[in-house]
């Protein structure tokens, strides 16, 4: 037993030793030229599926994030930060159009940014900023337009394999994003998007970071599924207790790759603000399965949000509630172009990083994916997650029960009920009834290839009830409501039972007022062009189910 344990003890030190030579290392051979003197780089970082609760200067146990923690030491750490959405294709079309998905509408994989569409990679190309995007996963790719307003981005491939299993390393993107730094003149200001993809599952991180908070992985250890199947077969606590600290030790690999860029700036002198966030969490057990996209609730959408050098002021920004919408509109009028994002749900942030209180705000967030329908708001301090599908509502007191485990809904009706007007505020009532008859919403899911036809969302206040989840109802003329999923077909039924419409809210089917129907505000998202056999390695994945 002794034996084993000095073995053990020596193997451990000598990973260490390995690892602290590398992170010594991190900046060799990498030659940038000078920066441009009026104006400090940009750099977005966006650590695909990293809950906010897993780094170390989020309170933390573990020291997953030496080189995050610096960076927030030094720069500003916003503690309450939300995603709009607990998947990457509506969460990174958010944060590079300040848009929420009620805006941008961008919420399945059948559908993308259209090429009209204003991001803000492009404002800051149009500013003379050299941009670069290093991306490590189909959701973040070309196929769904993120190229748009780059000089140079990189998705490596498509049709690889490799880019749909996971495959594209941090050391990957950050070694390309280093070459295009390198190739930039003195004087040139650059803004850089950088997505790492190893936090999210299979939390594999190379030796010697495969040992750094628990033994290496074996082939016995679990392989994910998808969340449905945990959900009857939950992982027992260690098995939890390894994925828990591979994904930890991913975090700490992920922190030490970037770390490069910011010792290369350093080296050469350039001003740099980094940014720092996630698209989503993820949720180890703590509503009884495993993953993400699927709930709202606080591991899926808490997530970091650290700003940081080029002259930002230091803190905390503990209670004020912002999100991953805020990002670009702060970047553009960082670059003076604030006003030219188009149509943002978000808001500049620099005034609360220099200590003025934020105004009171409403927070949504929402998911369709996986044949589910949920909606979130946060508002007044507290957070309604509502089951749009099961007809469910829970209210927490995300402030007081940061991981919110107790529902004080039945204790607090009233402010229930604020919040839904709050709700339907923020989400608008689009669609306006124009002569009696009966409405029916159906959401086309896919299950194991096949379409299923499920019920859409109608909602509609009440005076008794508050705001009410209707699938077919009766309706007359000049009633208002919102539908979601927005994707959802909306068919009318006259007086007579005939079918008129089928209408949606994206695309080229929305009601123009001349019918029984009325619809204000028609999405423009795009339709991606998924192959087959792209969509046969997603399934394979977990990613359609």
């Amino acid at each position: 037993m002794v034996e084993r344990m000095v073995e053990r003890s020596r193997n451990r030190l000598l990973a260490l030793a390995v690892l602290a030579f590398q992170v010594g290392c991190n900046a060799c051979g990498v030659n940038l030229k000078s920066g441009d003197p009026q104006r400090p780089d940009i750099v977005l970082i966006s650590v695909d599926t990293l809950r906010a609760d897993h780094l170390h200067s989020y309170g933390y146990f573990r020291e997953t994030s030496p080189f995050f923690d610096s960076l927030a030491a030094d720069g500003v750490r916003f503690d309450f930060a939300h995603s709009a959405s607990p998947w990457t294709l509506p969460a990174h079309t958010t944060m590079l159009t300040g848009q929420l998905p009620m805006t941008h509408r961008i919420v399945e994989d059948t559908l993308k940014l259209p090429t009209e569409a204003v991001t803000l990679p492009e404002l800051l190309q149009g500013e003379g900023y050299a941009t670069g995007g290093f991306v490590a996963t189909y959701y973040v790719s070309s196929l769904f337009n993120f190229d748009q307003g780059f000089d140079e981005f990189d998705d490596f491939g498509l049709t690889e394999q490799t880019n749909l299993k996971g495959e594209v390393v941090a050391e990957d993107v950050v070694d390309n994003a280093l070459k295009f730094y390198e190739k930039q003149e003195d004087g040139q200001a650059v803004f850089l998007f950088i997505h790492l993809y190893d936090v999210h599952y299979s939390y594999d991180p190379p030796s010697p970071y495969s040992t750094k908070f628990d033994r290496a992985p074996t082939h016995d250890d679990l392989k994910y599924k998808n969340y449905f199947y945990y959900k009857k077969n939950l992982p027992s606590e260690e098995q939890f207790e390894h994925q828990v600290a591979q994904y930890d030790e991913s975090i700490l690999y992920v922190n030490d790759q970037l770390r490069r860029i910011k010792e290369a700036t350093d080296e050469a002198g350039r001003d740099v603000r980094f940014v720092i966030t996630a698209d989503h969490g993820e949720e180890f057990g703590e509503r009884g399965s495993w993953g993400h996209a699927h709930t709202l609730y606080a591991e899926q959408l808490h997530v970091p949000l650290i700003f940081s050098g080029g002259g930002l002021p230091s803190g905390v920004v503990s209670d004020a509630a912002v999100g991953t919408h805020d990002i670009a509109p702060t970047i553009a009028a960082w670059a003076g172009v604030g006003d030219l994002l188009p149509n943002p749900d978000g808001t500049d942030l620099a005034p609360i990083m220099e200590g003025k209180p934020l105004p009171d705000r409403v927070l949504t967030a929402e998911t369709t994916r996986f044949e589910t329908n949920r909606l979130s708001i946060y508002a007044d301090g507290l957070r309604l997650e509502w089951d749009l599908k099961n007809r469910k509502k829970e209210l927490f007191d995300p402030h007081g029960d940061p991981n919110e485990q107790t529902d004080v809904l039945k204790t607090r009706q009233a402010d229930r009920l604020t919040i839904e007007k709050k709700l339907l505020e923020a989400l608008g009532t689009p669609w306006q009834v124009n002569q009696p008859g009966k409405l029916v919403a159906k959401h086309i899911g896919k299950k194991k290839g096949k379409k299923t036809a499920l019920s859409g969302a109608i909602l509609m206040e009440t005076e008794d009830k508050g705001l009410q989840v209707k699938g077919s109802t009766p309706v007359e003329p000049g009633q208002k409501f919102a539908i979601l999923p927005y994707d959802a077909e909306v068919i009318f039924q006259d007086e007579n039972g005939k079918e008129l419409g089928v209408w949606q809210a994206i695309g080229d089917n929305c009601p123009d007022g001349t019918g029984p129907l009325t619809l204000t505000s028609c999405g423009t998202a795009g339709a991606s062009d998924i192959s087959a056999e792209q969509k046969a390695q997603l399934e394979a994945l977990g990613y359609i189910e």
